[in-house]
């Protein structure tokens, strides 16, 4: 049989390499500018780490509590540009993020990510249609950025196999 985790595991990794070249390479004064403020980046980023931390790796989310690793209650959409964190903060939440993932992994095998799961019920019946789903969302908010990045004229973000 094969090793479902193993193929999940390859797939999430890249998502995060994707996810690290987003901070480390958009410019700084783009960070947290533009002029339609659904596309600023740290928007995206902030909700793709927060989905897999607060939102859906965590148990039930609680989108009301203070961010766990910043201190202060975020919203995605909803916070003024200049309130959202800056590269380094948002690395040190990028950095919290993969190892919570790595450790919720490490606590998964291929019987528990194919075993039923009731929260989210939109993303599919089981942990494994769950994160199959995440990969999907992050991909999506990733090419948002880089149409943005190209309407910038900046350089985009490489796709990571």
């Amino acid at each position: 049989m094969p090793n479902v985790k193993a193929a999940v595991a390859r797939q999430l990794d890249a998502t995060f390499r994707a996810i690290s070249m987003v901070i480390e390479q958009v410019p700084a004064e783009h960070w947290r500018t533009g002029e339609i403020d659904y596309l600023i980046p740290a928007r995206h980023v902030l909700h793709l780490l927060d989905t897999m931390v607060i939102g859906y790796f965590g148990g039930p989310p609680d989108w009301e509590a203070p961010n766990p690793v910043l201190g202060r209650k975020l919203d995605w959409e909803g916070t003024p540009a200049e309130e959202l964190p800056d590269q380094t903060e948002m690395m040190r939440y990028f950095d919290h993020t993969k190892q919570h993932m790595a450790d919720w992994m490490d606590q998964h095998d291929d019987e528990a990510l194919l075993a039923p799961k009731e929260f989210c019920p939109w993303t599919g019946p089981n942990l494994l249609s769950h994160l199959i789903y995440n990969i999907r969302h992050n991909q999506g908010h990733i090419d948002i950025i880089n149409a943005e990045l190209r309407r910038r004229d900046l350089p985009r973000i490489k796709w990571q196999a």
